[in-house]
Order: C-alpha cells, then structure tokens, then sequence
C-alpha cells in the first residue's frame, strides 16, 4: 500500500538529527538552549501541559477489517512557522500570525526500532480549535491544518493547538510531542552547511532567475528559503510542488551536514548556538538528548505523504485529501490488525 511514494536510498537517509534541523535545530548540542526551555516553561499564555490534546482510543475499519491503534509507538511533530515573529496580530482575539507552513510527523517504532516521517500539506482541510485568552477553546472551524497556529500566543498553545488539529485530520491518531521553528532559520543553517546544493525543477523565474530551471546550483542565504517556501509564483502554485521541493531539499542538506559533521567537531555547537533562538518545544534537553541516542541505532524507513486534490478555494488553495488513501496510510503507520494480541 502506497509504498510507491516512499523515498529510499540507504537506512541512514535523513536520520532524526537532518529531520530537525532541517526547519530549524539539531538534536546535537542541545544543551546550548537548556535555559531558554526553562524559560518556556513559564509561558504566559501556555496551555496545562496535563491537559490531553489528543486521543489515544483509536479503531478504524478499512476494507472490511478492524484496526486498532499501536502501543509501541511515538510520535514527534515537526513545524515549520512561515513568519518571522511571534508577536500576537489580535491580542482581542488571541491569534498570531504564524501560520504552519511545513509540517513532517515523526514516527518511532521502538519495537522494529525503526522510525518514518509523514509530510503533511498545510492546505489539508480540517477541523481547528479557535483559543481564547485563557488559551481554552471557545469554538472550531473547518479550515487549512496551516491555521491552526494562527491561535494563541505563537508559543507552546500554538503548537499543541497544531498538534491537535493534526490528530484530528489522521482520525484521533495521538500527536505526543511537538517541536517548532520559524523559518527564517532555514538561511542561517543552509550557510553554517557551507550550502546545499540542489537540481531546480520548477519555474523560479517571477522570484529569483538565479534559480534557473533546469540547473543544479548550490542554495545560499536567502535562496534557500525561497526554494522551500515558494509556491504562489513558482510552476503551478500548489503546495504539492513545493512538498515534493521541501522533501529535495531535506535529502540534499543530510548529505552537507553529514560532510560537515564529520570535518569539523565544532559544527554542532555551532549550530545548536546559532539556532536556539528559532524554537519552541515540549520536549526537555534531556528527552531530545535521550532521543537522539536512542535513534542512532534505527533504521529510517522512508517519507510518506497522503493523496488528495489541491483547488482553488475562495481565497487560498485548499487540499482535499483522499480518505481511502488517509486510512491506507494510516493503517500501514500506526496501527496493527484489531484481532492481533500485541
């Protein structure tokens, strides 16, 4: 099932540390940000980090036979914010205007020691909580899963409010950790990598005729963003292209790192230092620490993504996603045959 979409090219392919740093921030040094997450921690706006944000009571039915939910499984959303501040644009309203503009959610099968990530497009439409000031829900609409961040603070509320809307679009599958970064943190990791280097397949020329379509050039500074961020101006304007450019980028930046990693054992606490400022996370030093460690003895099994239909909505493109393909995919990630004892 939809095994197709998946990308391989060896078992070390974009291990957990490329997943995070590339929106934003390695698992490598950590430490480095230790204070800032005590910090957090105080948040004003934050939620109660013991209020459940997802439901961990999941059974489906797909052709014909039930499934039920894995116990033997974490899961860890990565989100990419397309704005450069965290500043509330309607304290009256409590919103921001951080929208979610990349989102990638980790799985970690600790039995088969293995882990995937599935892309999702934030221009899935799903149900999403409105906050209110207290950060508790006053209401829901139907809207791009890239909204969900609009309310709260931009902070930790933010995110489980993202976290949320994410388990609900996968039918209740449990969102347990979350792990966010603007994403004009994407410039400053591209240079600390010495650029990465990419074959650009997409008409760039109404956003920068540098990135001539149909060369292969090495991405600096700015460009980087712009070659994930990009999508209104850029071939057909759909989030699909610029998912499958995101994914390009992700598989060209492990490689750099990894040259990176291995001349220079400064390059983490560089990077740790040079990015710590990007992020908001649930996630303790400890636990990243812990995961990172307990990571480099699985093997990555591939990226997938969830078939559906881009159109043009009133305003902005909306995706509808194929429900025979979520359930697909959602079987075959999370879940285990309803009648099976482990």
């Amino acid at each position: 099932m939809n095994r197709g979409r998946k990308s391989h090219k060896s078992n070390r392919l974009i291990p957990v540390i490329a997943l995070l740093a590339v929106i934003g921030m390695g698992l490598l040094g950590v430490h480095f940000w230790e204070q800032r997450e005590s910090q957090r921690e105080a948040e004003q706006y934050a939620l109660s980090e013991e209020e459940p944000f997802v439901n961990q009571k999941v059974t489906l039915t797909y052709q014909g036979s039930e499934y039920v939910l894995r116990n033997d499984l974490d899961t860890y959303l990565l989100i990419g914010l397309d704005k450069f501040t965290d500043t509330l644009s309607d304290p009256e309203l409590f919103t921001n205007n951080q929208q979610a503009d990349f989102l990638f959610l980790m799985i970690v099968d600790k039995t088969n020691k293995s882990y995937s990530a599935l892309h999702l497009n934030r221009d899935a439409m799903t149900e999403i909580q409105r906050l209110g000031m207290s950060g508790k829900k006053v209401g829901s609409f139907t809207g791009q899963l890239a909204l969900s961040h609009t309310f709260g603070s931009g902070g930790k509320d933010s995110c489980r409010n993202t976290a949320q809307a994410v388990s609900h679009y996968l039918l209740d599958v449990p969102v347990e950790h979350y792990f966010s970064v603007t994403m004009d943190a994407i410039p400053v990791l591209n240079d600390l990598v010495g650029g990465v280097t990419v074959y650009i397949d997409d008409d760039f020329s109404a956003v920068d005729p540098a990135l001539e379509q149909g060369k292969t050039i090495r991405l600096q500074g700015q460009q980087a963003l712009t070659f994930i961020r990009e999508r209104q101006r850029v071939d057909d304007g759909t989030n699909l292209s610029r998912m499958n450019r995101q994914r390009t980028y992700i598989n060209a930046l492990y490689e750099q790192m990894g040259a990176q990693l291995n001349a220079d054992s400064g390059f983490s606490a560089r990077l740790a230092s040079r990015l710590s400022d990007y992020s908001v996370s649930d996630l303790t030093t400890t636990e990243l620490s812990n995961l990172a460690d307990r990571l480099k003895d699985y093997t990555f099994t591939g990226i997938d993504t969830i078939r559906g239909e881009a159109v043009k909505g009133e305003k902005y493109m909306e995706f509808y996603t194929d429900s025979e393909d979520l359930q697909s995919v959602l079987v075959r990630l999370f879940c285990r045959p309803g009648n099976a004892l482990s």
